[in-house]
């Protein structure tokens, strides 16, 4: 596993360290990760009857709640107004999800010409690394491939996470190789910006894949930046531990506008996003999945919107069934109807099969 060094500040070059590394988790075999639909919450009747049930009881409990003002809605998708949309890819990943769980290869032969760089979330440093994103790197080892982790400072600011992805970038591509940057949440964003604030790095990144990434923004963002006591709660502790409350406004509409207004993503980098709707009672962002859905309307896997997910130009995959944490949590929900493994390789998959410049 490519290991590349933190510089001391962004604008440092370090040296790479390269080391092979066991994961402490057994990898299951190609094909084995088990597909099931919808959101599953007991095992005592058939997946459809509990989903009917459990949501029908939710839906019984749910009461009408006048919240203040309109919030964020004026501002929800407007990225999709504002610039050329992405196109909806979602049959095409379904049909190289298949193929993945019936054991096929779909990873093209130039795969093992990449590096695969995985950026990780809105606080996910505090995660271990054997629970978040650890399935979908196995997965593209199992496969021969190289992968790494880029050690961005998680509770930092896009802008200073870019130079982080920089330095990562450019660290795996000495050897000739090209990169696939991997970006989940705001991962994404601190990996598009990066591309975007620094254009020597098109010529080693190969494709770039967002998962659940709010690239327009999240509503989410700005309602808890709008308390008091969420922002000098939380962005009291999140100072405290070397953090910067800069990592929370990013994440607004207001500021995701500014920033794309003046670095917009260089075109001709092939470019996959990813996004999820789920209302599922026994995850652990229930209540944001229902407060966006009471107070705005809609659906959203409890921290980002698919309206507001898809970078203009990509191509676009909506699933359902999975909540933020899903997509790169190994135990947190084993109904889920997509596995992290299986999910990775299907991105990746779409990807590399799009040619770079097009």
């Amino acid at each position: 596993m490519v290991q590349v060094k933190r510089p001391s500040s962004p604008t440092s070059l370090p040296q790479t360290r390269v080391a092979s590394e066991a994961s402490t988790l057994s990898r299951p075999s190609k094909g084995a990760n088990t597909l099931r639909t919808g959101d599953s919450f007991t095992t005592a009747a058939p997946a459809g009857a509990q989903r009917g049930n459990s949501l029908s009881q939710v839906n019984s409990l749910r009461l009408p709640i006048p919240w203040p003002g309109k919030g964020e809605a004026d501002k929800i998708g407007w990225i999709q107004k504002a610039y050329p949309p992405a196109k909806d890819s979602t049959a095409e990943f379904q049909k190289l999800n298949q193929a993945v769980r019936a054991g096929q290869d779909v990873m093209p032969p130039e795969a093992k010409d990449c590096v695969f760089l995985a950026v990780g979330g809105l606080l996910s440093e505090a995660a271990p690394k054997e629970i978040y994103f650890d399935k979908n790197l196995d997965a593209l080892e199992a496969q021969g491939l190289q992968v790494g982790r880029v050690p961005v400072d998680t509770d930092m600011g896009v802008e200073h996470n870019a130079a982080i992805v920089r330095q990562a970038v450019l660290e795996a591509a000495k050897n000739g190789k090209q990169v696939v940057l991997m970006g989940h949440s705001k991962g994404g964003l601190d990996s598009a910006a990066a591309l975007a604030l620094y254009p020597e790095l098109k010529e080693h990144v190969r494709a770039l894949v967002t998962i659940q990434s709010p690239y327009g923004g999240s509503p989410m963002a700005q309602d808890l930046l709008d308390n008091p006591l969420v922002r000098y709660g939380v962005g009291g502790a999140i100072e405290a531990i070397g953090g910067s409350i800069q990592s929370g406004e990013d994440l607004t509409y207001d500021s995701r506008k500014k920033f794309l207004a003046e670095h917009p993503m260089p075109a001709g980098i092939p470019t996959v996003c990813m996004a999820s709707t789920t209302s599922n009672p026994t995850s652990p962002l229930f209540v944001a999945e229902e407060y966006m859905q009471q107070r705005y309307g809609v659906k959203s896997d409890g921290l980002v919107l698919p309206q507001d997910a898809f970078i203009p130009g990509s191509k676009s995959v909506t699933l359902q069934g999975l909540d933020h944490l899903d997509s790169t949590g190994t135990t947190l929900n084993p109904f889920k109807p997509y596995q992290p493994g299986d999910l990775t390789l299907s991105l990746v998959a779409m990807a590399l099969n799009m040619p770079k410049g097009g």
